[in-house]
């Protein structure tokens, strides 16, 4: 176990250290450049902790990306937890654990409750969910698989008629159909054309394409797809549920998107809109389990979030985790 440990918020600088520590627990090769664009947000806005050693390396991570949150009609700051890691000269001897469960509540401390986050969520693999359910209460609200979508390109997409799918990101046409359908998702990250900007745009190495369906002149549907070979993802879904056609011309879209690009298959999470997970169904996507055996927690800290009315509530896709 290592002794002496500091326990602070990120400082201007740490992101050194912190990627280290990252790319040394996880076998990864990430760069400062896509670190700078996951924690893009002002310096007093970053809510990481840390425990780090006398030498200055960090030695256990705890961070959230912070999100808008739609809960009813009210709009609250909430967090993403993403990069949550221990290095292995944490975990040695009898006090192993203690750095870990210092870091996370200092983070529950310093940077949730109502006038910070009001809530948290994230997607923790089996073994960390134990550890979360045994000491962190992450069964507060029981815990759920994330519906898994998946569409093999071989079947025969329909037409949408009346619906002209256009490519390109338009911040105008999803800011246009976010206030007519984000009365849709009562629980849900804000999906304003700010969160498809900064989600979906600028990411080092990756390139997302952007759809937007349009008709009779409106917006009805925006998509975001990750191109790839032999799965393409669907990242992202908004929709007003007016008009089936809209899902209908979209999912033409990109099964068309996926066979050129080589992909057999599109995949994708939905939970939160039992409606489009119909039409989807009666399309050809067809539910399984997440092959990533992940589960969504939630922890909440504002009273103006009813823990009985999360599970199944919340509005989730691809883009609403660190996995696209």
């Amino acid at each position: 176990m290592v002794t002496g440990l500091e326990f602070r918020s990120y400082r201007p600088g740490d992101e050194y250290a912190i990627n280290d520590g990252f790319n040394a627990v996880f076998d990864q090769r990430r760069t400062l450049a896509e670190w700078h664009w996951k924690f893009a947000a002002p310096e007093d806005r970053r809510h990481i902790m840390l425990a780090v050693d006398a030498a200055g390396a960090v030695m256990v991570h705890y961070g959230a990306i912070p999100v808008r949150l739609q809960c009813g009609g009210v709009v609250l700051p909430a967090g993403q937890i993403v990069d949550v890691y221990t290095r292995m000269e944490a975990r040695r001897g009898l006090a192993a654990g203690r750095a870990y469960l210092t870091t996370y509540n200092r983070f529950v401390a310093d940077h949730t409750g109502p006038e910070r986050l009001a809530a948290c969520y994230g997607f923790p693999g089996d073994r960390a969910l134990r550890f979360g359910v045994m000491r962190f209460s992450y069964d507060d609200i029981e815990p759920w698989a994330p519906r898994y979508l998946a569409r093999e390109t071989v079947r025969r997409p329909g037409r949408g008629w009346g619906v002209e799918i256009v490519r390109g990101f338009d911040a105008a046409a999803i800011d246009a159909l976010w206030e007519r359908a984000r009365v849709r998702y009562p629980l849900a990250v804000v999906r304003d054309a700010e969160r498809y900007r900064r989600r979906f745009l600028g990411r080092p190495g990756v390139e997302y394409v952007h759809l937007v369906g349009w008709r009779q002149g409106r917006p009805e549907v925006v998509a975001v797809v990750r191109e790839g070979a032999p799965v393409a993802r669907l990242a992202d879904l908004l929709w007003d549920g007016r008009h089936e056609r809209a899902l209908v011309a979209l999912d033409r879209a990109v099964t068309l998107l996926a066979r050129r690009r080589g992909a057999t298959g599109v995949d994708g999470w939905l939970d939160g809109d039992e409606h489009a997970a119909e039409v989807l169904g009666r399309l050809g996507w067809t539910t399984h389990p997440n092959p990533l055996d992940l589960r969504t927690v939630v922890r909440v800290f504002h009273p103006a979030i009813d823990p009985a009315r999360v599970a199944g509530r919340l509005y989730l896709t691809l883009g609403d985790s660190d996995l696209v």
